[in-house]
Formats: C-alpha cells, structure tokens, sequence
C-alpha cells in the first residue's frame, strides 16, 4: 500500500464534513431511484435498519473520461451496491427489519490506494456528506419516530461513525445499536459521547466493531491500524476467549488478539480463501495479504449479526 492513510479523523474535520447536513431539500435523496427498492413491505411494528454499502466501485471516469476518485453511480455501480445491499438485506436482517439503503458517491477502490492521505480527504468528506445527507432524509421522511439499528460494512462501516457524530442525542436516543463491520474503533473516536464501545451481546446504544485476519502480519491497516476495541461476533466477549464457527463447511476458530484488537481466526482451508485474493487482484494492488480475512467480515458472521440484531431489539423493552 503506498501510504497508510489516516487512522483517525479528527472530530473538528468530522463535524465540518457533516454540517448542515440538513439541505437534503435540495438534493436528490428524495428521487427513489437514489434509494435501493427492498421487496420487502415496510411495517410499523418492525424496527428500522439505515445500511451503508462498502467500496463496490473499484475505479471510475467522469463524463469527459477522465479518471474519477468516486462512483459516479451509472447503472453498472448501481447493480454492484445493488448486488452488496439485497445480500445483506437476505442473509443478515432477513424480513425481520425495516431496511433503508442509499445509493452514494462513495470513494473507489483506486482511491484508497492510489491517493495519498491529503489527496484522499477529498472524495473520503464528499462520500461523508452525502451519507449524513441520507442519514438526515431517511430520519425526517422514512423512520417514523421508530428505534433503529445503523450498519456498514469496510467503507460503509467507516461511514457510521461519521453518523454516529453527526446525529443529534435525541436520534441517538432511539439507535438500537451500530454494526461497524470491518473498521475499527479508535481511542479518538471512543471518546465521542455517541460511539461506545460493545461489552456484550445485549447492550444498546452501542458499537460492534472487529476485523478478521488470520495472522498479525497480515492485518490490513487502512481499517484495523490503531483500534481501540473489539468484540468476537460468535461468543459476545471481548476477552481472548475462542469460539468455533463453520462457514460454507469450514470449520474456523476466531479469538481476540488483544494486542491489535483485531480476531484471529485459525482456519482449516487456508487455500480456500487465498483462492479469492488471488482471482481478486486490487486487494494486491492495495498491499493487502492473502492471509487477511476483510472480505469475509461480512460474510463469517451474518447470520450471528441478525441473531444478535434481534436480541438486542429486544432488549430493554
């Protein structure tokens, strides 16, 4: 990776970035087409999940063909956060939720390896605006009032965050709980009133936060340098206490590295996932290990998020 880009964004940048968040008025959040279509009936008596997609767009042009550091969301974008978001929608929240998902000018791929710290704030605080934005129009036209649950993944995830600063206490009020898969929490944002770490699998209010690698030399540092926390999604601790999960026949077993608070997960078919780093080349481009599990954050431990995600709901009342 050409440079370790920033680990922790300061709260002044995080609260300019997300000012004024309220002028969705005049943008394009209340165009349907900006929203991903769940089959899925909405229901009052179901809580609400805001889902922010990761970084599907590995790389883009502008309209003159120049190259672009953001999705300028044409169709193939669209049917690639598509394709992310009704997975999850599926094999995580199921029908159980209210599911509300914006399609954004997220940063691409290329952009987190090919830009520097400095060149990279650009497209990273657009994406950012644009994700408060949703955030404010999904609060004003689409929740209701209701509790709700805030969930990202790798780019999304680090999205939340930026929500988490940006809501008002009155919205945190009724947040069940923030799914911040595959981005760590840093001391930095720990001390933010809205970003509170997961003690356990019932405590609300909170952030679930952890990356898998499978060794300490292959954490991938753009989103696990400098965390401050992390919980083991299979057994709710955030000790080193092992815990066995088996994903599509493999048998794995993930604990806490306390030193880098990242999960290391000893597998039984190490080539298994090497065959996907090899086919997918940008994870390279972007120095990332084979031996790194980010790819699978999502995919490990979804049906333990929605079990969680219900328990949680349901929790306190």
């Amino acid at each position: 990776m050409k440079k370790i880009l920033f680990v922790a964004c300061t709260l002044v940048l995080s609260l300019l970035s997300c000012s004024d968040g309220k002028k969705w008025e005049n943008s394009a959040w209340n165009n349907d087409s900006m929203w991903y279509q769940s089959e899925c009936k909405s229901d009052t008596g179901k809580i609400d999940v805001f889902y922010i997609v990761s970084t599907d767009v590995l790389s883009a042009k502008d309209s003159l063909g120049n190259v672009a550091w953001q999705s300028q969301l044409i169709a193939s974008d669209k049917e690639a956060m598509t394709g992310e978001i009704a997975w999850v929608e599926k094999n995580m929240f199921y029908d159980d939720f209210n599911f509300s998902a914006p399609y954004y000018h997220q940063f691409t791929f290329d952009a987190i390896w090919q830009l520097d710290k400095e060149q990279f704030e650009i497209p990273y605080y657009k994406a950012v605006r644009e994700a408060c934005e949703a955030f404010d129009y999904y609060m004003a036209t689409k929740n209701n009032g209701r509790p709700f649950i805030l969930a990202g993944f790798s780019q999304g995830a680090m999205m939340t965050l930026e929500i988490l600063r940006h809501m008002t206490d009155k919205q945190f009020s009724r947040m069940i709980a923030c799914y911040t898969l595959g981005y760590r929490l840093s001391a930095q944002d720990l001390k933010h009133p809205h970003i509170n770490a997961a003690k356990g699998e019932k405590d609300r209010g909170v952030v679930v936060s952890f990356n898998s690698t499978q060794t300490r030399e292959a954490i991938w540092h753009f989103v696990a340098d400098g965390a401050a926390a992390c919980i083991n999604p299979i057994n709710w601790r955030t000790d080193a206490t092992p815990a066995t999960f088996t994903f599509d026949g493999i048998k794995n077993e993930v604990h806490i590295d306390k030193q880098n608070n990242v999960l290391l997960v000893k597998t039984d078919s190490v080539d298994y996932f090497h065959r996907y780093y090899d086919a997918a080349t940008f994870f390279g481009n972007a120095g990332v290990s084979p031996d790194n599990l980010h790819h699978w954050d999502l995919l490990f431990y979804a049906h333990q998020i929605h079990d969680n995600a219900v328990k949680r709901s349901e929790s306190n009342k």
